[in-house]
């Protein structure tokens, strides 16, 4: 298949945005910054800027109708730096977009430069130059000195991040290290930066819903001073030194009784603080301080699921807006930035000033969205996250109907009794159909389902729970796993039989193998 054919202003549109985004396409470049601009005419280097270099690039002139020799258009954008670019040369050639690698020394790798240029290069020009300019599209950082947040978010790394990986090891948790880590480094990194470029350096702060504490105790350790608040204990809170120990406190917050236990807080965080996140602004609105707001999960003030206003959008960006609007109408001057973290949810808003704004309007604000949002109760009370974490993973569901529910579903997969190319079965063990879990669901009642609607992944989660009766099949498809016999290579079983065997039970030809090879009891 051909590739398809680039004209002129695509082409020069992606070299215009591979100027200011290089390290999207080498990670080990942070930011691109462009200090100056020099331009080379008759041999002689001139002053520029970068105005005139995208007016030479992206300059056009619908009206013209004239013909020009491309071939004598060309100009060269070069990268006064060290190692760490990659030289290459990028032609439009009779509309074909070329891109090759251009090794500095005999003994470089030319077949990765050329894997590099193939499959991270070319497509990354090709997907910039068939983009349409959105002149809309926030900048990362733009509230910061982005010099500055990159070195100090290297400085954190290095001083905190394999003394935070050996307590994630310590205290045995099953989250990812690395992401949290990282991501709560670069969040740390970005409040202190802002902080410095705004002069708002904070006598204390409180981190509403600071899950682990990870964040408390950088800022805490970096000089900061502030309290993670949060409904559970964690177990890493136990492994943190003073003064981050003392200053992570066990207590729900309640947003319409919540008063810091210390009086000097004056900026409030909440980093993916859940059903807090829409009440970050109303607390710092009526506690009088700075907040800075990293939401994930959107809910309402009522702690129900968020009811997006603006179909036309996701829901994240609809609940962002809700959320500028809320910070908006308590009165602050809110800005939005967009955080270089491990994550998808980036977007963060920052409230600095507030102006004066009546208690009674800004209450009568809250007990408006909490009747318009209730959270199932008939009164406009708040519905927060229970202390003890309920487990959602179809363990805790009754027995017999987990039993039902797996049963009927493996007779839905048997009921097929024909081999694929529609042959009987005869003497072969029948495995059945596959189906998606679509069929699956519609094949069984609302009331069987009744029971497992509100676990995590619900009838998926019950399917992988059951691992030795179905596979997923890939597409979204399940069907029967055949058993295998399990053992090492000395011949002894690798597990204990505890379970009866649920195809010596249900299937009617019984379990394929022999009594010694299965894993369950026969």
């Amino acid at each position: 298949m051909a590739a398809a054919h680039l004209n002129e202003k695509q082409f020069w549109q992606s070299i215009a945005i591979l100027i200011r985004n290089y390290h999207a396409l080498n990670k080990k470049i942070f930011e691109v910054l462009i200090t100056e601009v020099q331009k080379l005419q008759l041999e002689k280097l001139y002053e520029s800027n970068e105005a005139e270099l995208e007016q030479q690039l992206l300059q056009s002139n619908d009206n013209a109708r004239t013909c020009e020799d491309f071939s004598k258009q060309s100009y060269e954008c070069h990268f006064v730096a060290d190692s760490e670019f990659d030289d290459f040369v990028v032609q439009l050639i009779d509309g074909q977009l070329k891109a090759e690698p251009l090794l500095k020394q005999p003994g470089d790798d030319s077949e990765q430069a050329a894997r590099w240029a193939r499959f991270v290069l070319k497509p990354k020009l090709f997907s910039w130059a068939q983009s349409r300019p959105d002149k809309n599209v926030q900048k990362s950082l733009r509230l910061l000195d982005v010099e500055m947040y990159c070195e100090l978010y290297k400085k954190l790394k290095q001083k905190h991040a394999q003394c935070l990986l050996q307590y994630w090891q310590t205290a045995n948790e099953s989250t990812d290290p690395l992401k949290f880590i990282y991501e709560d480094l670069a969040i740390a990194a970005y409040l202190i930066t802002l902080w410095h470029c705004t002069l708002s350096q904070p006598t204390a702060f409180a981190d509403l819903g600071c899950g682990n504490g990870l964040l408390v105790h950088v800022l805490n350790a970096e000089g900061y001073k502030g309290y993670g608040y949060d409904v559970r204990r964690r177990k890493l809170w136990a492994l943190y030194p003073e003064p981050t120990r003392s200053h992570l406190i066990e207590q729900t917050v309640e947003p319409n009784s919540f008063r810091p236990t210390y009086p000097d807080i004056d900026w409030l965080i909440g980093n993916h603080s859940d059903e807090l996140s829409p009440w970050l602004p109303v607390l710092a609105s009526r506690l009088k301080t700075s907040f800075f707001l990293l939401p994930c999960c959107p809910f309402e003030l009522s702690g129900a699921k968020f009811q997006r206003r603006n179909t036309s959008i996701s829901a994240y960006q609809d609940f962002m807006l809700y959320a500028h609007q809320l910070s908006d109408l308590c009165g602050f001057e809110t800005q939005q930035d967009r955080l270089k973290i491990p994550s998808t949810k980036r977007l963060s808003l920052i409230g600095l000033k507030q102006t004066a704004k009546p208690v009674l309007e800004l209450e009568f604000l809250v007990q408006q969205e909490l009747q318009n949002h209730r959270a199932g109760s008939l009164d406009n009370s708040v519905k927060l996250r229970e202390k003890a974490e309920s487990v959602k993973n179809c363990t805790q569901v009754e027995k017999s109907i987990i039993e039902s529910l797996v049963q009927k579903i493996f007779n839905m997969l048997l009921s097929n009794t024909k081999t694929n190319n529609g042959n009987d079965v005869g003497n072969k063990w029948l495995l059945g159909q596959q189906l998606t879990m679509r069929d699956i669901a519609q094949g069984l009642t609302k009331s069987e389902l009744t029971g497992i609607k509100s676990e995590c992944g619900g009838i998926k989660t019950l399917l992988r729970n059951k691992h030795e009766v179905f596979e997923f099949c890939g597409d979204d498809r399940i069907g029967i796993r055949k058993p295998k016999a399990v053992a090492d290579k000395t011949g002894k079983l690798l597990t204990i039989k505890k379970r009866p065997c649920f195809f010596k039970l249900h299937h009617p030809q019984g379990c394929p193998l022999e009594d010694e090879e299965c894993s369950f009891i026969h």
